[in-house]
């Protein structure tokens, strides 16, 4: 390992992107590293507890992946996080404070991104999602905006770039995602996929009460999407069925809000981890990490993409064979109707499990560890 290093980690409340970054947080101060911290005031008492010293971003506008979304949420995400300027400025300072040795960005904050770049110090970016989401979906908006980064480049006295993904690829990037759910043909050999970053699962055989009955785990959004309605359409299905449900609301939905079945039990929070060794059918969102969690495990999932990427990744699954999608709008008897179909599939049971199976030697969190330790 050498000697403990200084680690600068900026980054947002994103909802998904929070795991994996705090995974290598926590990974890198067991290692004995120092990590300074720069990300919404939202977000900074959840990193102290992971062992980052971490400061509130200045300058920009507050946000809170755990309370109701803004008017046109993406406009106001790219606008006031994704180009907010006021990360740029911010990593500097910081740079200044904590003479950190190498830079951990998040991928989206642009400004942030080119500020690293200028400060000739070694930098990882950090991506919670496929990297076909920045070559795909999100290729118009880069190209639009591209402009201004380049013109806070030449501020910082950059040579312009030829695009975003130029930008992204000038240094390594990780990829917390299996590379054979990514659809990259040909990523640069600077974008490292190195799964989505999770420490060690349990076992899942305390979370089920009866063998005798498929247990069904439902994860909706852990930020909030206005899914009260579809959890309870959900835990309306599920009390129809023959079934064990556990249901999870994430920290922005109060689990008394919801009127469960008796085979449904609801939960603000339980590690997917700890569950999906034992359960029989995941009902997803399909953000992308808790996608990662069910693919790993080889769990069949139902996904009902709610917005964000979150269509890209549910196609992406249903593809491999390894889920189905149906619309977040769908009825209580449309629900069921998809949850019985799924759990007598024994087609996407098997194709589930045997992508679990090809996922077991990829890299992941150690391998992501000493990458950025040796950058």
């Amino acid at each position: 390992m050498g000697r403990p290093k200084c680690f600068l980690l900026v980054t947002w409340d994103g909802a998904g992107n929070l795991p994996p970054e705090r995974s290598l947080a926590r990974a890198l101060v067991a290692r004995g590293h120092t990590v300074h911290g720069i990300a919404h005031a939202s977000v900074c008492e959840t990193l102290a507890r992971d062992g980052v010293d971490c400061v509130p971003v200045r300058g920009c506008r507050p946000y809170a992946a755990s309370e109701p979304p803004p008017d046109d949420e993406m406009r106001f995400v790219v606008k006031h996080i994704w180009w907010a300027r006021a990360f740029g400025p911010e990593l500097l300072a910081a740079v200044e404070r904590t003479r950190p040795d190498a830079l951990l960005v998040d991928v989206n904050l642009t400004y942030a991104v080119v500020a690293a770049r200028s400060t000739g110090l070694p930098t990882t970016t950090l991506c919670h999602f496929p990297y076909q989401v920045i070559l795909g979906p999100l290729v118009g908006l880069t190209t639009s905006l591209l402009p201004a980064t380049n013109a806070y480049a030449a501020e910082l006295g950059l040579a312009p770039f030829a695009s975003h993904q130029a930008l992204l690829e000038a240094s390594t990037m990780l990829v917390a995602s299996y590379r054979a759910f990514d659809e990259v043909d040909a990523p640069a050999p600077t974008v490292v996929h190195v799964g989505p970053m999770r420490t060690a699962a349990g076992t899942g055989s305390t979370w089920r009460r009866t063998t005798d009955r498929p247990l069904v785990l439902v994860g909706l959004s852990t930020s909030h999407q206005n899914q009260i309605p579809l959890l309870q359409r959900l835990c309306d299905a599920l009390g129809v069925l023959d079934v064990e449900a556990l249901v999870t609301t994430g920290p922005s939905i109060a689990p008394e809000l919801l009127r469960p079945a008796s085979n449904t039990t609801v939960f603000p929070f339980v590690a997917h981890d700890e569950v999906l060794p034992s359960a029989d059918l995941l009902v997803t969102h399909a953000g992308h990490g808790t996608v990662m969690a069910g693919v790993a495990h080889g769990v069949p999932m139902l996904c009902l993409p709610m917005g964000r990427d979150q269509p890209l990744i549910a196609d992406r699954a249903a593809r491999l064979g390894v889920g189905a999608v149906a619309s977040c709008e769908a009825s209580v008897a449309e629900l069921r109707d998809a949850i019985v179909a799924l759990l007598a599939d024994a087609g996407v049971r098997r194709r589930a499990r045997a992508f679990a199976e090809s996922l077991r030697d990829h890299p992941g969190l150690d391998h992501a560890v000493g990458l950025v330790e040796n950058c």
